[in-house]
């Protein structure tokens, strides 16, 4: 035998072994054997502290981040959330008002979206939340800070 013809011999056994193992780990991605769980992140800068969220697909997508603060001052109206966006898409908070989130923690609901996303249950979302706060005796400021998870 040739050289030539056991080389392609080698190749063509091997190539369709190759083959045949990439349909089946394509297949059990496709059915999901490793889908691997996404972590529920939340990360927004102080003064503000990140208490829970979720978005629940049974509730028509309800979204609900649950906030804290620490030495803002709760007559101030500047306490408040400025932005939310979820998979870059704005999201009009039912409540902005962040008043006495330094007494107990405030749920911000958003449940109006300005288009659908589209939520199913698995699915995975980020967003980014932009908060206003004043400090006791201090100026006006802004905090922006991001979230992540799965849909519940």
């Amino acid at each position: 035998m040739k050289k030539s013809q056991a080389a392609m011999e080698f190749l063509m056994t091997y190539g369709w072994t190759v083959m045949i193992i990439f349909v089946i780990v394509g297949s059990l991605f496709f059915l999901g054997i490793f889908d691997f769980p996404v972590p529920t992140t939340c990360d927004i800068p102080n003064p503000y502290t990140c208490r829970d969220l979720k978005i629940d697909s049974l509730a028509s997508n309800k979204f609900t981040i649950r906030l804290e603060a620490v030495n803002i001052d709760p007559a101030s109206a500047e306490n408040k959330v400025k932005s939310l966006t979820i998979n870059g898409i704005a999201c009009t908070p039912v409540s902005t008002d962040l008043k006495t989130a330094s007494e107990t923690p405030v749920n911000i609901e958003c449940s109006n979206y300005a288009s659908p996303i589209g939520f199913s249950k698995g699915s995975r979302y980020e967003g980014t939340i932009v908060l206003g706060y004043q400090k006791l005796g201090g100026s006006a400021r802004e905090v922006t800070g991001s979230f992540s998870g799965a849909v519940e």
